[in-house]
């Protein structure tokens, strides 16, 4: 099978290209102001070891957990590496929008790493009323602290809603999201027994 991650754009390494838009429940977000996407970096640290919160990640069956935008969230079809995956996103405003996304993840170091890109060859066809998204690449990378028992984690992600919508009015909002996220993976590791790490 083909890496996925060798199909995904190369993201802007570093803070490269970034500016530092806010920072809000420990997460530092970063935007870059001169792409034609929605170009969004946030970083931010979680209280467990880089195997729990990548189990977390890639729980897609429970994505709504981690985003109140997710109404619907499908795994079509998954391997030890391999996700396909579709999602259904209501945003205020706006109309839904859908895509489906191909996942790859695996472990670097002590780490993990999760990569995915949106497939539209993959997943169901398109609905009437909502908004098919066909450019979306993302990331994280799971970088282990304090001996294994933390998580430095990075999150990138370049999309294209589509529709006529001003980049401005969705990035804003795409970048105020990203700390509730990190807050939303952190509840989840709240409620894992810790006993089981």
């Amino acid at each position: 099978m083909t890496s996925f991650a060798l199909a995904i754009p190369l993201l802007v390494a570093g803070h490269a290209g970034y500016t530092h838009v806010g920072r809000a429940a420990g997460v530092d977000v970063y935007r870059q102001l001169a792409s034609p996407l929605i170009d969004l970096r946030a970083e931010g640290e979680f209280e467990a070891p880089p195997e729990i919160v990548a189990d977390i990640l890639l729980d897609y069956a429970n994505a709504g957990a981690l985003s109140p935008r997710v109404v619907e969230s499908r795994v079509l079809s998954a391997d030890e590496r391999h996700l396909v995956v579709y999602q259904r996103l209501h945003l205020p405003v706006i109309s839904d929008r859908d895509f489906t996304l191909r996942v790859s993840h695996g472990v670097r170091g002590g780490g993990r790493w999760i990569r995915f890109f949106a497939d539209d060859n993959r997943g169901p066809g398109e609905r009437l009323g909502v908004v098919r998204v066909r450019l979306m690449n993302g990331s994280w990378d799971l970088f282990a602290t304090g001996d294994g028992r933390g998580t430095r984690g990075v999150y990138r992600v370049q999309l294209d809603l589509g529709g006529e919508i001003p980049r401005w009015m969705v990035s804003g909002g795409a970048a105020r999201d990203l700390p509730v996220m990190f807050e939303a993976v952190r509840r989840q590791i709240r409620q894992r027994p810790r006993a089981a790490w």
